[in-house]
């Protein structure tokens, strides 16, 4: 994952970097909860309108056309199209399928600047020979820069929300709210490491300034790397300070088989076992990949409703495995889905991994019933959101977060239309994306990012990409 870096400092300031921003101000007051039995409309500022309405909701609702108003950071209405007088800013969506804001469940963005660095190997060579050697040469700003990349990215293919885990952490939190996504974002906690009491100092202090910030689109969180890199007196520490604050833990957890025979050896029992043991699940806790679970594993974490992010594509490519994701729901766990970082997926394209989520558990188990488009969606979606502790997000129903994306389904590829979820998941790619609202505001409209200069980033992005790599040697 992550190297050492001796100037890391959680606790900078949260100021933002905002000549690549036309920002607007920003309200979060509902004005009116829609309620279907009220006699006043609801006073929606913005209306979508005649698109084909996913809810996600527990009914599976389906509006065909159908209309979603946003209000103050809030749904506030779900329905038939209403009469166009109604007031609002009115955009046309139909020939569009209106869903909610896709979840990445687990990433590290600004690893952007090492796509296609490091690619075809193992994880511990992948990670010790090449990421971590070029990881100590990161500055703050090649992790402003690397995250506003992935924004860029996230934000095109209809990704709103991304749980985070970097180094130099508030610059990725200044990135990523500048861009107008939802940011979830930790830092690194290695608890090997001589300065590591240092560290988590470091650390509760960016925590407390982002509790103090109460962003409406900042979910702070505690980011312990893994069982392997945190000794159990200093999880103990890292699990203390997240329950005095109230935020969640985000780890790396099973993720290859060595990871599991090196905790049988030490501990006796699965990293799982171990971590329940030790309480990292006393408190709200995401655990990324899980690739390598036994029966009673997968019991712990569903019953301790720990969420799991899979990151399908990531696991295949570092040959570490494939998440059991039918086993975990079946169980009754959380399961998102998570793109990991850009230097072992190689993008951010949450629709990718739907796909994968729904395709490769029906060829491996000869199974097609396994994982239906509506399941992958789902994990993507409200799964996500659950995953990483986030609530009313994730399902179009008046009073969630106002997190919705449109996705075109005029192209040839989407043609007839007979089933919408089947298309989106089957058919519809990352690039089909034409709308993105995140907290009620557009972050993408017509396909044009509305809050930064894509050109100007991906331009200085490259740029610092070249340094770091000259820097590091």
């Amino acid at each position: 994952m992550a190297a050492v870096d001796p100037n890391h400092d959680y606790g900078a300031a949260l100021v933002p970097i905002c000549h690549l921003s036309r920002h607007r101000a920003l309200d979060t007051t509902p004005r009116a909860a829609h309620d279907p039995g009220a006699e006043t409309e609801p006073l929606s500022r913005l209306r979508l309108v005649g698109g084909t309405v996913v809810t996600l909701d527990e009914e599976r609702t389906l509006l065909d056309p159908g209309e979603v108003g946003l209000d103050g950071g809030r749904i506030d209405y779900v329905g038939p199209v209403r009469a166009p007088e109604t007031a609002g800013d009115v955009l046309d969506v139909s020939g569009q399928a209106v869903l909610p804001g896709l979840v990445n469940a687990h990433t590290h963005v600004a690893m952007t600047l090492m796509r296609s660095y490091a690619d075809d190997m193992p994880l511990q060579p992948w990670l010790e020979d090449r990421i971590w050697p070029l990881e100590r040469h990161l500055t703050p700003d090649d992790v402003y820069w690397g995250t506003l990349l992935g924004a860029v990215e996230m934000l095109r293919g209809g990704v709103t929300t991304f749980c985070d885990m970097y180094w130099h952490a508030p610059r990725a939190v200044d990135a990523g709210l500048e861009a107008g996504m939802r940011v979830c974002p930790s830092g690194v906690l290695i608890g090997l490491l001589p300065d590591a009491d240092a560290m988590l100092a470091r650390a509760s202090d960016f925590v407390d300034a982002c509790l103090a910030r109460a962003h409406p689109r900042l979910h702070i969180r505690y980011g312990p790397h893994a069982p392997y890199t945190v000794p159990d007196a200093y999880l103990a520490k890292v699990v203390a300070a997240a329950a005095e604050r109230g935020v969640p833990i985000h780890i790396h957890l099973a993720e290859t088989a060595k990871e599991v025979a090196d905790s049988q050896a030490q501990h006796g029992e699965s990293p799982v076992a171990h971590m329940a043991r030790v309480g990292l699940f006393d408190v709200p806790c995401t655990a990324a990949h899980c690739v390598h679970l036994s029966p009673a594993d997968i019991a712990t974490l569903a019953e301790r409703r720990v969420g799991v992010a899979a990151c399908l594509t990531s696991n295949l490519k570092l040959g570490s495995g494939v998440p059991l994701v039918p086993e975990l729901r079946a169980a009754g766990a959380i399961v998102g889905l998570g793109t990991d970082g850009t230097a072992s997926n190689n993008n951010l394209d949450v629709f990718e991994e739907i796909l994968l989520t729904a395709l490769l558990y029906k060829g491996l188990r000869h199974d097609p019933t396994l994982i239906t488009a509506y399941e992958a969606l789902e994990m993507a979606t409200w799964g996500g959101a659950q995953a990483v502790g986030l609530d009313r997000l994730g399902r179009l129903k008046p009073g969630w977060r106002a997190d919705v994306i449109c996705v075109d389904l005029s192209g040839p590829h989407l043609c007839p239309g007979h089933n919408v979820v089947s298309d989106v998941v089957y058919a519809a790619r990352s690039h089909d994306v034409t709308t993105v609202v995140v907290e009620g505001e557009l972050a993408v409209r017509d396909r044009q990012l509305t809050d930064i200069d894509e050109a100007e980033v991906v331009t200085r992005a490259r740029q610092v990409a070249l340094d770091l790599v000259a820097r590091a040697g």
